[in-house]
This record gives structure tokens, C-alpha cells and sequence, in this order.
């Protein structure tokens, strides 16, 4: 929605924590090119204590480009415009990095990596890399891709939650750090032949690596390729990540990069008419 004072209401697509929020700035995607608008709020001096220590409804938010009125926003924006914040790249200590979006650009760059690394090689298997769309919104790019290939396995590359970092819930997701290679999954998901042979790979090529527990229906690509027609040996690669689905998200470069040995390696270490049945 767009007010007659020329602001822009907005609402989340996929995953957003609304208490980052307020006070971010934005690049509106429009078709005259990125407009830069800042998401505002009442100020705290306005605000009620009680007021202070509510999180605000998303519908209680809005984008401020610096309009006079809704007929001047409406000379830039259109209703649909998709919105993205502004924070990029930057290295921290070591080799630990920030950006937003590494859920999961970070994927695409490992498989991407794993073509390339492939491509000087003679795997055993014809190899597709895909990087999907819409994983947020219900698996799409996945569902089509897995339908078009029609795959005997497929691995998905995703970030996963790492869980050093403090007050981290352990117990419920399990002990994951950053540097301490990528995680692999293990549960009903997972084809228990893929995932060995995988396992197997990191331990015989000494390429360290992590394993989380997922009981049931992992939410990433990996359910949708195992779902795919008649099934499919669906695998999870992780890269470990920090304050997920927030526009800070912390990675460390080593875990992609045995992320792409990993996958590589797994992927040579197949066999003809391999049986992936557990």
C-alpha cells in the first residue's frame, strides 16, 4: 500500500524477523532501477514504556523514500515491487564473513563451485547443478527442477544453524560451529546410502565435516528432490550459519569451501548403476 503521504506499506516474503526491522535501509527493485528508502518508525522519545517493549507488527512499519505525496512515490514504485536490504559483503576476523542473503546464496556459490571443480575431471554420473527460486515459499524451484532432471540422487546445499554463539539452544539443535567444517544430515529425509557414502568420503579424503540430527522433513530442497516422482536418494549439505534470516548473517569460507571438496569428491567417488536403495 502506498498513503497519500507517499509512504509504503510492505509485507514479508518468506522468513523475516520483524524486531530487525525498523530502521534498516532498503533497495526497492523497481523498473526505473533501485530506489534507496530507509524502513521507519515512531521514535522512542514517543513511545510508552510499555510501547518500548513490544515488538512492532510489520503492518505497523513503513518505507519512507523521501516522497512528497503518493503521486510522487508512484512515479518510482509500483505495488508488487520487490524489496531487498542494503547490507553487503564485508570480512570479519579470520576468515569469517557477513552479508545478507548467505540463506542461501551461499548454496548456489558452493554448487556452482562444484561444477566448476567437476569440470576438470571425469565424473562417473551425468551432473546437474541447479540453483533454485522460492525455497521460502514452499520448495518451488526444486519441485520443477527435481521433475525436469528426474535425478537417481540429489544433494541440496543449504546453510544450517550454527549454534556457538551464546544462549544457543543445543540441546534442541545440536552442537554446530562455525569452521568446523560443513553438516550433514542424518534422519528420515536423508538416503541412508547417499549420507554414508558422503561420511565415508569426508573421513577416507580427511575433509572435516559436521552431523545434525533432522527427524523428520528437513524444510530445504533435500525434501522436495526426495519427494520427486517416483523418489529420489536425496542428501543435505549445511554450510554452518550465525543470526539466520537476518541481514547479518555470519559465515566462515573454510566451511564452503569443504563443502564444495566434499560434494566434489562424492560425486567421483559414485559408480555406475550404483543401488541406492538403504
Amino acid at each position: 500500500h502506498i498513503s497519500g503521504e507517499g509512504f509504503i506499506h510492505f509485507a514479508a516474503i518468506g522468513g523475516v524477523d520483524v524486531a530487525l526491522v525498523p530502521g534498516t535501509r532498503v533497495n526497492l527493485h523497481t523498473k526505473k532501477g533501485n530506489i534507496l528508502g530507509v524502513i521507519g518508525k515512531k521514535p522512542i522519545h514517543h513511545m510508552t514504556p510499555e510501547d518500548r517493549k513490544k515488538v512492532p507488527e510489520m503492518r505497523e512499519l513503513w518505507i519512507d523514500i523521501g516522497a512528497k505525496d503518493k503521486k510522487d512515490a508512484e512515479k518510482y514504485v509500483r505495488i508488487g515491487d520487490p524489496v531487498t536490504s542494503t547490507y553487503g559483503f564485508e570480512r570479519l576476523l579470520g576468515d569469517v564473513v557477513v552479508a545478507r542473503g548467505f540463506d542461501d546464496r551461499i548454496g548456489s556459490f558452493v554448487v556452482a563451485d562444484v561444477l566448476r571443480t567437476l569440470s576438470s575431471k571425469k565424473p562417473p554420473a551425468a551432473v546437474y547443478a541447479v540453483s533454485t527460486v522460492q525455497e521460502e515459499l514452499g520448495l518451488r524451484g526444486a519441485r520443477t527442477s527435481a521433475f525436469g532432471i528426474d535425478p537417481h540422487a540429489g544433494i541440496a546445499v543449504d546453510v544450517g544453524f550454527a549454534t556457538d554463539f551464546p544462549d544457543a539452544d543445543q540441546k534442541t539443535y545440536g552442537e554446530v560451529h562455525l569452521g568446523k567444517g560443513p553438516v550433514l544430515a542424518r534422519g528420515a529425509n536423508i538416503n541412508p546410502v547417499l549420507g554414508r557414502l558422503m561420511e565415508n568420503t569426508g573421513d577416507s579424503k580427511k575433509i572435516p565435516y559436521q552431523v545434525a540430527a533432522e527427524p523428520r522433513a528437513t524444510g530445504t530442497d533435500a525434501n522436495a528432490i526426495q519427494l520427486n516422482r517416483a523418489g529420489a536418494a536425496a542428501a543435505l549439505v549445511s554450510i554452518p550459519n550465525r543470526y539466520m534470516h537476518t541481514p547479518v548473517e555470519v559465515i566462515s569460507l573454510s566451511d564452503a569451501e569443504n563443502a564444495v571438496k566434499l560434494i566434489s569428491e562424492t560425486v567421483l567417488a559414485m559408480k555406475p548403476g550404483m543401488d541406492f536403495t538403504p
